[in-house]
């Protein structure tokens, strides 16, 4: 009977062998392509914020929210983190602004705050996309509107968002703090993202500088990231002009 059950024992590793050896291999994943830029879409805001492109491309000349304006290649060390990463969202941030910003013709575009229509969204392809290989990040210029105080949302256009220095006015905002505001300029603190949050006194000193000179008065207020936006990578200062109603 010992014969009989060797034999057994080496049937089930000799059919697994010859199975591996018989399947088919996997082809390599297809590389998904971020959309070309100046390619036109109509996005709701939430639809926007979700950071996948999603639908069918509409024509430019069709009414429409989102154009896509740049993608960046992100870095090894960062992509490793996924993507939506505290390190993915801090190295994208000023990017995406600034060329969102310069897309619309801005004069100072790495500083000046998003104006009535160059809020930027930003997309990634989805998480398995990700995994298998597919490390971008597109940055689109939004259509919305000048007075923010109200849900987020998007407005048509139908023409281009390039070039429109006449759509970067400041948007204007009421807090209840300071009254009415024009948002003038941003500053993202890349060169210490990467740090333990430093709380309202901490920033204070770095945002005092920095909108006293982007907006050349005493007659402005700021407002930083929460520490749970700092930790998800958001560190910009953000500048508001104090102005009267009109």
């Amino acid at each position: 009977m010992r014969p009989v059950r060797r034999a057994a024992a080496l049937a089930l590793p000799l059919a697994l062998a010859a199975a591996f050896l018989a399947a088919p291999a996997q082809a390599a994943p297809e590389p998904v392509e971020a959309p070309a830029p100046g390619t036109c879409w109509d996005f709701t805001y939430e639809q926007a914020a979700k950071g996948t492109y999603a639908g069918t491309p509409v024509e430019c000349t069709e009414p429409h929210t989102v154009e896509t304006v740049i993608t960046l290649e992100v870095p090894k060390a960062i992509a490793a983190k996924g993507n939506k990463s505290r390190d993915l969202v801090a190295w994208m941030d000023p990017q995406c602004q600034t060329e969102v910003n310069r897309y619309a013709g801005v004069a100072d575009p790495e500083t000046t705050a998003p104006g009535t229509r160059t809020w930027y969204f930003w997309f990634t392809p989805t998480q398995r996309d990700w995994k298998a290989g597919n490390h971008w990040v597109s940055c689109a210029a939004g259509s919305v509107p000048a007075s923010m105080n109200k849900a987020p949302r998007t407005v048509p256009v139908t023409d281009s968002i390039a070039n429109a220095p006449e759509r970067t006015k400041a948007r204007t905002f009421s807090t209840d703090a300071y009254g009415l505001g024009e948002f003038v300029a941003r500053k993202p603190l890349t060169d210490i993202a990467s740090r333990t949050y430093p709380g309202a006194s901490g920033l204070q000193k770095i945002a005092w500088k920095f909108c006293k000179k982007s907006i050349g008065s005493d007659k402005y207020f700021w407002y930083g990231p929460s520490e749970k936006e700092w930790y998800q990578g958001w560190t910009a200062i953000r500048c508001y002009e104090r102005v009267k109603k009109k």
